[in-house]
């Protein structure tokens, strides 16, 4: 009942606790805006069917179904990759439609490489937009000459989507993943920092501590950096190596997580060689959290709000 009184009282923080940051709300809003205004101007206003469908499509695959992350011009930069693709998708697709087998057979190739595009670039991967411009239009068959109509449908929801990213409540570039990727790296380098000093002072009672403790706090920041990339709606993308990168890095630091317990021993004790190997891990650590906090600084400072 308290929680229930809570909520009702503060119904904007019950709201960012479940979506934080209101991602879903912005993307929900924008698509709630465009898409009807869309299909109006194509249905209303140019009086043109195939228009008025892939605007209306097309708005509704470029603003709810990509969640493109980092500073602004990264962000308008994959949706206009996004967007070129799509456009030669619904070519082609409008092309094989007039032929069933044609149709399922470029169906599985372009599904195939959608998917298999992830091993390059996550920002096809990473979102089923590029598969929509493919689906329908190779599912509504149709003569060559809808080419430029659908077309300059997509076209429209592309600048549309350009135009609200940019304009309509966006939002600041803020990387959960990013902050939380750095704490896991500290986390991680003190670890390794607190089971060399244990190792080196002869298992003392206090440095076991120190390292029982570090080691519960990398288990936990690394925990909490899985559970920050899971609870996306979907997942991180982006054009940048950095980008793409750094969605790499949850798994990396994960299985580096269950590394580091290995103890450093062999049979004639401490093995030093092993010892400074992981302090120059923890150093590297170190770097890489710092460098991961200054880009997400400068992303932020570089956005409005």
């Amino acid at each position: 009942m308290p929680g229930m009184r809570l909520a009702h009282l503060h119904p904007l923080r019950w709201l960012d606790q479940r979506d934080r940051g209101f991602t879903a709300l912005r993307r929900a809003t924008r698509t709630a805006i465009i898409m009807p205004a869309m299909f109006a101007l194509g249905d209303k206003v140019i009086g043109n069917p195939q228009v008025a469908t892939f605007a209306a499509f097309g708005s509704f695959a470029m603003l709810l179904l990509v969640d493109f992350g980092g500073p602004m011009a990264e962000r308008l930069q994959a949706q206009a990759a996004l967007a070129v693709a799509g456009g030669v998708f619904v070519c082609l697709a409008t092309l094989a439609s007039q032929t069933a087998w044609l149709a399922a057979v470029a169906m599985a190739v372009a599904g195939f490489g959608v998917i298999f595009a992830g091993v390059v670039s996550s920002v096809l991967a990473g979102t089923t937009t590029a598969l929509l411009a493919f689906i329908l239009p190779v599912s509504l068959a149709a003569p060559a000459s809808a080419v430029p109509g659908r077309l300059a449908g997509w076209a429209m929801a592309a600048g549309a989507a350009l135009v609200a990213t940019a304009l309509l409540w966006p939002a600041p570039a803020r990387d959960r993943l990013r902050g939380a990727a750095a704490s896991a790296c500290r986390a991680l380098a003190a670890r390794l920092h607190a089971g060399v000093a244990y190792l080196l002072s002869g298992a003392d009672e206090q440095f076991a501590l120190d390292r029982d403790h570090a080691a519960a706090q990398s288990d936990q920041e690394v925990e909490a950096l899985r559970g920050d990339f899971l609870a996306m709606p979907y997942r991180p993308t982006g054009l940048s190596t950095p980008a793409r990168t750094t969605v790499r890095l949850v798994d990396e630091l994960a299985w580096l997580n269950s590394i580091v317990i290995q103890p450093g021993l062999h049979r004639d004790g401490v093995h030093r060689a092993a010892l400074r190997v992981k302090e120059a891990a923890a150093a590297v650590l170190d770097h890489a959290a710092d460098l991961l906090d200054a880009r997400a600084a400068a992303a932020t400072s570089s956005t409005p709000r």
